[in-house]
């Protein structure tokens, strides 16, 4: 009996002692892993920061863009309408242009019509000379004829 209580203690404090290291080793290993939980859950907060950080400035980039787009939109609708502007422009300086020809030409017309008219009456003015000189009028009506002829060769010269 003594025998068997003494190897029932052997076996019950070899036991306790099993139970205590194996106790020992799971409060070891729990401790571990909370440790490392720990870790892991600070380096996920400071992952979590950073990509509120990175949203924010996802965020920022994505309004910057969104300016700069309404920027350059409203840069292009400027600049189509000065275009718009420049050809509208461009066509009345065209439609211009062609009165001024179309005047132009219509006073080249008058200005030849003119000539013609002046080389008539110069021609009329000659024919009335050479009659003056055959008939031999009187000298101071040739002087006026002459005079009148003189006048008319400085109008038809300007």
């Amino acid at each position: 009996n003594k025998d068997l209580k003494s190897r029932v203690t052997h076996l019950e404090g070899s036991q306790r002692t099993n139970q205590d290291s194996l106790v020992s080793k799971l409060s070891s290993r729990i401790q571990e892993l909370e440790e490392r939980l720990q870790g892991e859950e600070r380096e996920n907060n400071s992952l979590q920061q950073a990509n509120r950080k990175l949203e924010r400035k996802v965020k920022e980039l994505k309004i910057q863009a969104d300016e700069e787009h309404i920027n350059l939109q409203s840069q292009m609708d400027q600049l189509t309408q000065r275009l718009k502007t420049a050809k509208r422009q461009m066509d009345e300086a065209e439609e211009e242009i062609e009165r001024l020809e179309h005047s132009k030409k219509k006073l080249q017309r008058e200005v030849d019509e003119q000539m013609e008219a002046n080389e008539q009456l110069h021609g009329q003015l000659n024919t009335l000379r050479n009659e003056m000189r055959r008939k031999k009028k009187s000298p101071p009506f040739m002087k006026l004829v002459e005079e009148d002829l003189n006048n008319t060769d400085d109008f038809g010269s300007d």
